[in-house]
């Protein structure tokens, strides 16, 4: 049984990973709530089955999805043969790589853009070679701080 604050927060993470990662809703409600298996005991696939009363094989699909693309893990106790699903450890880690990377090229595409916009116009003080020099330093400011993040989380992992 839930508790409400555990629901309330099943359903909101739920929602953001549907919007954000593109989830299908099943999918989104199975990773969150695996990601609130705070004692990293592990989640069974029928305790996933009974609590969101879906077909064996829904649920089945969205763990085979998400074990695909790293977001989800699965290992057995000795004494047990079931197959127990948890967050990859460093899950954070990889998801604040993704942005990075992302905004890596984003920084590239700016800087190109900016470039072009320069030798077409050859006024650097054009407001919209401005503009991209300031958006440029900040795509900079949030690469360099998630690269300290990202290594501060390395160090406790």
């Amino acid at each position: 049984m839930m508790n409400e604050t555990k629901k309330q927060l099943l359903k909101d993470l739920s929602a953001y990973f549907e919007l954000s990662l593109n989830f299908p809703p099943l999918t989104s409600k199975v990773y969150a709530y695996i990601l609130l298996d705070c004692g990293r005991k592990g989640v069974t696939f029928d305790e996933l089955t009974a609590t969101f009363k879906a077909s064996k094989s829904s649920i089945s699909n969205s763990l085979g999805f998400l074990t695909q693309i790293k977001e989800i893990e699965y290992f057995s106790k000795i004494e047990d043969r079931k197959r127990l699903y948890r967050i990859v450890p460093y899950n954070i880690t990889l998801r604040l790589q993704k942005i990075q990377d992302m905004l890596n090229k984003e920084k590239n595409l700016a800087r190109r853009i900016r470039e072009y916009k320069l030798e077409i116009t050859g006024k650097a003080d054009d407001p919209g070679i401005l503009k991209s020099n300031i958006y440029t330093e900040h795509l900079e400011l949030a690469i360099e701080q998630l690269e300290n993040t990202i290594e501060k989380l390395k160090s406790i992992t």
